[in-house]
């Protein structure tokens, strides 16, 4: 056992043992992270947006990440434990998908928040680097990995195709290099994984992918290639992202800008596209910023957690125009035109849409190119709720991802509250009151704060008094200490907790208390208080433990030893604002649930002095079998 703070033998017994009562805990399920959203009007998006059953004055449960019952408020009560949020007078909507995009940072990950943007299919590598999957907070992120953009024989592809679906991609991306029996092959193989299929083709023409069972296309300008010549198909075979002008992708781009609208080859391809029944991803984003008209993606409020630096291409800041060259400029804008009109001919054929924003290539950005992208819907014929489908339902529809997309029973809770009336305008989804993700309840002003910004800090505090029932003979010790209940910022969360000092002056080294048990069961109560935290203040120490996220009345969802060991790193800017606190030294204690929260700590960071820990937990695997029932508790938790 190693102390912060020098101890004598008896002292330590005492911690010890007190400690050990304290956290001794029998895992149990209890409520934690029970939403109910009350009044609201239920906007309907199935049927590829043409339903129009709304439903007024909704009652939505959510009970641990998920959505548990919907129905009239009318003669239903809110069960008790429950947190509720009044949204009557405004309108619920699934959580916004991205169906092409990167999230590189956590500002990233906020942004996208921010603007409701709750999932993500995840495109990594070249052009808009690496994913970054540790966010928190951040929308669920679904991979996407390639296939096919290199020459190789089936059996290689397919040894591919297994390997991503081993190492937890969601999509797969076919390539130009595929041709038809290749293709048809890793797409049935792909549907046998359970992945969803998205063709960039070229080697295969776009109606052949479509008859091999392909679930969607992306880029206008890349399915519009079904149009072109063969030999310009060959060219963005051989050379798919080259940039030149020179080049045969501009080769061909240049070919697609000549068309004209009305074009009878255009209106031809688009029914037979909209016959194929294959989605498009127009990702009109990629040249929003060469549409004439548009508004500087700079001057959205969220852009303010975005650095230009990290952005493929970015318009300037104060024109809202890429520094590109006049030759450069005048192709993007003749390729938008051009595109503009063809998605035109393809939703007046009946073609069936998904809403991706190409993020963060050619200046798009997180959370805002996608609203730029349904106001692209819209243009292209679609009414807002249309759109609104695109970006939710759709989704389910085009890849059987049932657990997204819709408000009932089963799905992801991932819910937009909003002020305003998105069927009258696609812009009203910007109107965001709260976002809901995964059952984690967040304010968008929130999430637009700078990643780490207000970590630590103390949002609410009120004095504890010692219950009579607690106070035991001899527990003078109590009148030493003070104790304050609180919650502070944790990752754009607002999460519980205790603070304990002694009430004589001085700076005292720190101890971050960590509880045991799961949500509910085990949370710092008056008892753990008065035996713990004020014990432990009144041997010299400045105390502090956390509830963790989603318990007591925080927001968030606690994960088992996931992401809220975040509320224990962000302890030590919360103590460093503590006058009487030597954050030069800081101790952790944790037993049993806490004790594996110990582990979680020192392994993040390096800023402990040292720690005791009782009977922490070290082996989930053994512990699941070895501990009858808790699979039942366990599988409640993400990712357990």
């Amino acid at each position: 056992m190693v102390t912060p703070h020098k101890l004598n033998v008896r002292q330590c017994l005492v911690f010890a043992a007190t400690m050990f009562a304290l956290f001794a805990t029998t895992v149990r399920l209890d409520a934690q992270s029970r939403l109910a959203i009350i009044g609201g009007t239920l906007i309907d998006v199935s049927d590829f947006g043409r339903s129009t059953k709304d439903l007024k004055g909704q009652l939505i449960l959510c009970e641990d990440g998920k959505i548990t019952r919907v129905g009239p408020l009318e003669g239903m009560e809110v069960p008790k434990g429950f947190v509720t949020i009044d949204a009557r007078g405004k309108y619920i909507v699934p959580g916004l998908v991205d169906g092409f995009a990167v999230l590189n940072n956590q500002s990233y990950a906020q942004a996208y928040l921010a603007m409701g943007v709750t999932s993500i299919l995840g495109v990594g590598g070249g052009r808009r680097g690496p994913m970054f999957f540790e966010a928190d907070p951040g929308p669920t992120i679904y991979p996407l990995e390639d296939v096919g953009y290199e020459e190789k024989s089936l059996d290689d592809h397919l040894d591919r195709l297994q390997q991503i679906a081993d190492e937890g991609a969601k999509v797969a991306l076919l390539m130009y290099r595929l041709p038809p029996a290749k293709l048809r092959a890793l797409a049935q193989r792909a549907r046998e994984l359970g992945l969803a299929t998205i063709g960039e083709l070229a080697q295969t023409k776009y109606l052949e992918g479509a008859d091999c069972g392909i679930d969607a296309f992306v880029h206008t300008t890349r399915y519009s290639l079904g149009l072109a010549s063969d030999d310009l198909i060959a060219g963005i075979a051989q050379e798919p992202f080259s940039n030149g002008l020179a080049s045969p992708k501009w080769r061909y781009y240049r070919w697609l800008s000549e068309l004209k609208a009305g074009d009878e080859r255009i209106a031809a391809y688009a029914g037979k596209l909209a016959k194929s029944g294959a989605f498009l991803i127009p990702t009109a984003g990629l040249l929003y910023l060469h549409q004439p008209e548009v508004r500087n993606p700079w001057t959205y409020p969220v852009a303010k957690l975005l650095d230009a630096k990290d952005i493929n291409k970015p318009a300037d800041k104060k024109t809202g125009i890429p520094d590109w060259t006049p030759a450069q400029l005048d192709s993007y804008r003749a390729l938008a035109r051009a595109s503009e009109h063809i998605e035109k001919t393809n939703r007046a054929a009946g073609c069936r849409y998904l809403a991706g924003s190409g993020t963060d290539v050619w200046g798009t950005m997180p959370g805002i190119s996608l609203h730029t992208e349904l106001e692209a819907l819209v243009r292209f014929g679609m009414n807002p709720r249309e759109a609104l489908a695109a970006a939710t339902s759709n989704f389910a529809a085009a890849y059987r991802w049932h657990e997204l997309g819709a408000i009932q029973p089963g799905c992801r809770a991932d819910i937009l509250i909003l002020n305003e009336d998105p069927r009258k305008d696609v812009r009203n989804l910007q109107a965001i009151h709260r976002v809901v993700a995964k059952g984690a309840v967040l304010d968008p002003k929130v999430l637009m704060e700078k990643p780490g910004l207000n970590n630590g800090v103390i949002l609410d505090s009120n004095p504890w008094t010692c219950p009579e029932r607690w106070r035991r003979k001899g527990d003078d010790y109590l009148d030493s200490v003070s104790v304050t209940k609180m919650s502070y910022r944790s990752n754009s969360l607002e999460v519980k907790g205790v603070i304990a000092q002694p009430r004589a002056p001085g700076k005292y080294p720190c101890v971050i208390y960590l509880r045991g048990g799961n949500r509910e069961f085990g949370q710092i109560n008056d008892r753990k208080i008065a035996r713990g935290l004020a014990r432990i203040a009144s041997w010299g120490y400045a105390v502090v433990g956390s509830q963790y996220r989603g318990v007591d009345g925080g927001t968030g969802l606690e994960e088992f030893g996931g992401v809220e060991v975040n509320d224990v790193l962000n302890l030590i800017r919360l103590l460093e604002g503590l006058p009487k606190a030597d954050t030069k030294r800081i101790g952790l204690y944790g037993g049993s649930r806490g004790g594996m929260m110990l582990y979680l700590a020192m392994k993040a960071s390096d800023r402990f002095s040292g720690a005791v820990v009782r009977a922490g937990l070290a082996d989930l695997d053994r512990w699941r079998r070895e501990r009858p029932g808790i699979k039942s508790v366990l599988r409640e938790f993400p990712g357990l």
